[in-house]
């Protein structure tokens, strides 16, 4: 009678196990990207560059909007915009289009634009947006230019204009 006991409950132990197993989540894809990190989900609005070529940005004047099937923004000297020939996260830019207006920060300007033309890929993960270039990354956040947007001292001060 022991015998048949332990018998039964490794039946039941079994049946329990292949229970559970049939309650787990199943996946068709073959993604190797861990569970609850972002899956290549790029949201579009407005970012601005914080850090290009592995180093902070010396002012928040330049801007980037996501769209579908455009990026388009704002540098220190000269608007730009260009269609995305491919889906997200992927890159492929048509020719960059900007007024080529001359001004004092137009090295930098040149070199976030060079590095934006020859995007393959984008990121976008803990609320940082990476563009990856075969040469480097350019890194935004949500926002808009620095000289845009009113300061924390100005509207403590009162000072603010609207």
């Amino acid at each position: 009678m022991l015998r048949s006991n332990r018998l039964g409950f490794f039946g039941l132990a079994s049946a329990a196990v292949l229970a559970l197993a049939a309650c787990e989540p199943t996946t068709t894809s073959t993604s190797t990207t861990p569970e609850g990190e972002d899956r290549g989900f790029i949201p579009g609005g407005s970012y601005v560059l914080v850090g290009m070529d592995g180093q902070t940005v010396p002012l928040r004047d330049m801007t980037l909007l996501v769209e579908e099937r455009r990026l388009s923004g704002q540098g220190p000297c000269n608007a730009y915009s260009a269609n995305n020939n491919v889906d997200l996260p992927q890159v492929q830019l048509s020719q960059i289009v900007t007024a080529g207006v001359p001004c004092k920060n137009s090295r930098i300007e040149n070199r976030f634009l060079s590095v934006l033309q020859q995007a393959t890929a984008m990121e976008f993960y803990g609320g940082v947006l990476k563009i990856k270039s075969p040469s480097t990354w350019l890194i935004f956040e949500h926002g808009m230019r620095a000289d845009s947007a009113v300061s924390a001292l100005d509207t403590v001060r009162g000072t603010a204009q609207q």
